[in-house]
């Protein structure tokens, strides 16, 4: 079996579904019945390699000129299903993507969707140009057709809907407790709390909401993400970060490898992910800080408190306060979690039960 990935982004480049497009193609390589391909952006940095995996960085655009070149690799490659990931940083606004369940489709080729976020009303017309093809739908979020807006669920008409679970991205530390509190304690610069907000920066993290959720008399933030200063919201969370009575106490590390993010995790005494869009369990971050230990305070749609056994605590969406007392009562609870980075291959044999049905029809 023949399997092309398609994905905007791919490690080393920074995007959460590049990162998980990784992990599930070295969990599906490892099975040999299946020949694993990946098809992503170009780039001048040396591409992540695992071993059964090929990959083709050769995309230098995603726009409709690009078309050729997507045809020429698919051919070229000639898999028996091409599996889609949607949305990737690597995409940015190119119309090609949009247009790739039908290239293949005509090319002759089984189709898979992966869609990581749930579409708004805005995108229909793009959103038409992919889905009016046969193709299979993969779900990392529960309950995401309910919570498909009613004016799109057209989109998913004559679709097979697989709903298949995600993990972290980030692996399990392997910092002994000497080496942690030495960590641990460079980071807090004589504070007694150390906060920890990782991933992208940007208004839908509500990254800005740490310097009022945590105490600048006790604690010390590290923001462990990307920061460009060339934007706006940037540019407001490193002057929170310097003025006032936060200053000294923050330190905004920029884009970490994957282990010294794992590192910090393990020594924080609270994760805040304070997503505008809630939180569930197709975040990989959570589930990265959840791996890790950490205990975590984020934001949800449709659960609310403290979940002892994963160790997070649920807030409403921008509810400082109730982030606030969740810190105070829970901060430096710590769980070691039962579960590591063998999930990935749950979810590649999830996939791969999928591939097999559809090839068997």
């Amino acid at each position: 079996m023949r399997v092309l990935l398609i994905t905007g982004s791919y490690p080393p480049m920074k995007c959460g579904v590049g990162d998980y497009s990784y992990n599930l193609v070295r969990a599906l390589a490892t099975d040999a019945r299946i020949h694993v391909g990946v098809l992503t952006s170009s780039t001048e940095r040396e591409i992540a390699n695992s071993d059964g995996v090929e990959v083709f960085p050769i995309m230098k655009g995603w726009g409709l000129a690009n078309t050729l070149d997507i045809i020429k690799a698919i051919h070229h490659w000639s898999p028996d299903i091409v599996h889609i990931q949607y949305p990737t940083q690597g995409y940015g606004n190119g119309l090609l993507p949009w247009m790739l369940p039908a290239i293949s489709f005509l090319m002759r080729k089984k189709v898979v969707q992966t869609w990581h976020e749930i579409y708004s009303r805005r995108n229909a017309p793009l959103l038409f140009l992919k889905s009016i093809i046969p193709s299979t739908l993969v779900f990392v979020r529960p309950q995401y057709v309910e919570n498909l807006h009613p004016m799109l669920l057209w989109s998913l008409w004559n679709k097979k809907i697989v709903y298949i679970q995600n993990a972290s991205s980030i692996p399990r530390t392997c910092l002994d407790e000497t080496e942690k509190s030495t960590l641990k304690k460079a980071y807090l610069n004589n504070q007694k709390r150390l906060i920890v907000f990782f991933g992208f920066v940007h208004p839908q993290k509500g990254v800005e909401l740490l310097f009022e959720i945590s105490d600048s008399t006790s604690d010390h933030i590290v923001i462990a993400g990307q920061i460009d200063e060339h934007e706006d919201y940037s540019n407001e969370i490193i002057k929170r970060a310097s003025v006032g009575s936060w200053l000294g106490k923050v330190t905004i590390t920029g884009f970490l490898p994957a282990h010294d993010v794992a590192a910090l995790l393990s020594v924080a005494d609270a994760v805040i992910l304070p997503f505008r869009g809630g939180g569930g369990e197709w975040n990989t971050s959570i589930h990265g800080a959840v791996l890790n230990g950490a205990f975590v305070i984020t934001t949800s749609l449709t659960e609310n408190g403290y979940d002892k056994i994963r160790n997070v605590y649920f807030s409403k969406i921008d509810n400082v306060d109730e982030m606030k007392s969740a810190l105070k009562t829970y901060a430096g609870t710590r769980r070691e979690s039962d579960t590591d980075m063998g999930e990935w291959g749950k979810i590649a044999d999830m996939h791969r039960f999928l591939y097999e049905d559809i090839l068997s029809h």
